[in-house]
């Protein structure tokens, strides 16, 4: 999987004028080199006005994280697709896999050529590839994973902040899941406002002021887009409460200079799935 099935010569056109929900995310991370100004304007708005979202999509990546870690040391998959993936942002997932399985395979997927050029550059080797495609064409988008994995062995899809901006995530979800072979896992993480609605709103404000569609879904919703799998124990919970060492989250957290997560009224739902 050495090189992008997308044409390297594809025209990049910028608009340094446009907020982009990846880079924002990235600036929420504490990273941010890649953003523009627009980006770091929107993500310490987010930053200042809604501490709680901050929080949860901080609390988020150390679940997405766990997450890849479980599904390559406890439940053996070695094929990973992340799905509107964003920047490069360490611990990137196949590092993450890696670690427990060497020969994990790994596909990013973003529909920024931006970022797309970028993870080529940074993450593009002989096990890990880097696709430039749009969530919403999902005919595009089956085709590219299944060019990319063995569709002899379980997958595990991670859709970890992403659905929030997607119009119809339940369409993504049901083109993959028909092309995931059996044993194959879906990791998916939502915003929720259920609990406290007014960070939440808060959040989709800014973003709709910066042009960029943001959706929060309820708990019911969020678990709809999961009926096709049986979930991971404990199911759909706040993120940090899902397989969570808290030595872990402690080490990571510090390494990335966050607080870990404490409180249980996080504005976020995530899951693990295995396909039925």
């Amino acid at each position: 999987m050495t090189s992008p099935r997308r044409a390297d010569n594809e025209a990049i056109v910028l608009d340094p004028s446009q907020a982009h929900s990846g880079r924002i995310h990235d600036v929420l991370l504490g990273a941010g080199k890649d953003a523009y100004l627009v980006d770091l304007e929107a993500g310490h708005k987010l930053i200042t006005h809604s501490r709680a979202f901050l929080v949860a999509a901080r609390a988020t990546r150390l679940w997405l994280l766990r997450a890849v870690r479980y599904l390559a040391s406890e439940q053996l998959v070695r094929q990973f697709v992340e799905l509107g993936s964003g920047y490069p942002c360490s611990p990137n997932l196949h590092e993450v896999a890696r670690n427990c399985a060497p020969t994990a395979r790994m596909v990013y997927v973003d529909h920024d050529p931006v970022v797309a050029a970028h993870g080529r550059v940074f993450l593009a080797d002989e096990q890990t590839e880097f696709v430039h495609a749009d969530l919403s064409d999902t005919d595009a988008l089956v085709t590219e994973i299944t060019a990319a994995m063995d569709p002899s062995e379980p997958i595990a899809v991670c859709l970890s902040f992403v659905a929030e901006f997607l119009p119809d995530p339940g369409m993504v979800v049901d083109a993959v899941t028909t092309m995931l072979p059996s044993g194959s896992f879906l990791a998916l993480s939502h915003i929720t406002r259920d609990a406290d609605p007014g960070p939440v709103d808060r959040a989709a404000d800014i973003y709709t002021g910066f042009g960029i569609e943001f959706r929060s879904r309820s708990r019911d919703e969020v678990a709809a887009l999961l009926a096709g799998y049986d979930l991971v124990e404990p199911g759909l919970v706040a993120p940090h409460r899902w397989w969570s060492p808290h030595d872990v989250d402690q080490r990571r957290a510090r390494n990335l200079g966050w607080e870990p997560p404490q409180a249980d009224d996080l504005c976020c739902r995530a899951a693990v799935g295995r396909l039925r």
